[in-house]
């Protein structure tokens, strides 16, 4: 409530000041993350095509199949996608 006060009636209190520092510096780690930054700007891109989707892409396809309209039921769906990759892996 404090900090919504200040921002409209006083932007320049160097109380509110102090807050938006304290969240940058303690909480987001704003050092941290522009080292970060900087660190995957110098950084080359690899892409490369896959065959199959890796166990870090599962979920995220899952999710997409969530939005898609079917007469199939999303667990259906993904066990199907479970077993392609079972049969990929023993194959």
């Amino acid at each position: 409530m404090f900090f919504e006060v200040f921002k409209q009636y006083d932007p320049d209190n160097q109380l509110l000041k102090q807050a938006y520092d304290e969240v940058l510096s303690h909480e987001l780690e704003q050092s941290r993350l522009a080292q970060t930054l900087d660190r995957i700007q110098s950084m080359s891109l690899l892409i490369k095509k896959l065959e199959r989707p890796t166990p870090f892409s599962f979920p995220l396809i899952v999710d997409r199949l969530r939005e898609r309209l079917s007469s199939e039921q999303l667990s259906d769906r993904v066990a199907r996608m479970v077993q392609q990759l079972e049969r990929a892996i023993d194959g």
